[in-house]
């Protein structure tokens, strides 16, 4: 039986649960979006999800869910929203400088260039770069990995599938704990974030890109063209060995959801060769 192995990205952090219960919850919520478009019913899969929200703790606003409130970023989160935003084009020397340029006004101008609600943007950050910062830059990063090696050591899964900020702890524990896995899906990946997340991945890119894991049989990436953190374009500009990587549009109000990319046909396509 093909075992499918998933991990989620920002803003899933469900206090009212236990992570066993938040892990069931979610999974159920993947099971069902994965289920639209296979050619095999997901369930003859056996499928689970690693949850690992509560291993980072989100404190202020950002414990509550997604929030428009960008004043209460950490220095760390602000800074990165404001790469982030340079990352989309934007010149932050004719605002006020990396350093004073509020973090609405980069939500606001990137909503404008993206033809995007500048309130869901704004959501988007205030969820997105408080938990990545968390990872990338506490002690919780090495607890974050050991709890989803440790899912892939029991699972043995044939397929992994990682989405945002889940596709970063995949590629990083994949390396630091070499695993083996047929196949890496990452969807909505950020891995190529300069600035942000690229340069500060636990293994180290050859002649400036990254490596697939030598323990992953495949590795398939699907984008939406217009994810706002699925960038820079294509993926295989930065990362070698990445078997498939499929550009999809999954919405123009959905750019980053898991559940959107989960059950669009490309995701299904891709999937389908691997499943018994």
């Amino acid at each position: 039986m093909t075992r499918i192995l998933a991990i989620h990205g920002v803003n899933q952090y469900d206090p009212a649960r236990t992570p066993d219960a938040a892990a069931a919850r979610l999974g159920a919520v993947w099971h069902k979006a994965l289920n639209r478009e296979l050619p095999v019913p997901v369930d003859a899969v056996d499928m689970r999800l690693v949850y690992y929200a509560d291993l980072l703790r989100p404190t202020g606003p950002a414990a509550q869910g997604a929030t428009d409130d960008l004043d209460h970023l950490s220095p760390e989160a602000a800074d990165a929203a404001r790469r982030w935003g340079e990352a989309h084009g934007l010149d932050l020397n004719k605002a006020q400088g990396r350093v004073l340029t509020p973090v609405r006004w980069v939500a606001d101008a990137v909503a404008q260039r993206k033809g995007l609600d500048s309130k869901l943007v704004r959501r988007f950050v205030g969820s997105f770069f408080p938990e990545l910062v968390a990872y990338l830059h506490s002690p919780a990063r090495q607890t974050v990995q050991r709890r989803l090696a440790d899912a892939i050591a029991k699972e043995s899964p044939t397929v992994l599938i990682a989405h945002s900020l889940g596709s970063v702890v995949a590629y990083d524990t994949l390396w630091q704990h070499a695993h083996k896995v047929d196949v890496l899906l990452t969807i909505g990946s950020p891995l190529a974030m300069p600035d942000i997340v690229f340069p500060r991945l636990q293994h180290t890119p050859r002649s400036g890109k990254g490596v697939r894991p030598h323990t992953v049989g495949h590795w398939i990436n699907i984008a939406d063209p217009g994810d706002l953190v699925a960038i820079p374009q294509p993926l295989t500009k930065h990362f070698d060995d990445v078997d498939s990587n499929l550009s999809s549009g999954i919405g123009a109000f959905s750019f980053h959801q898991a559940a959107s990319y989960l059950k669009c046909s490309a995701t299904a396509k891709a999937l389908a060769p691997f499943l018994g």
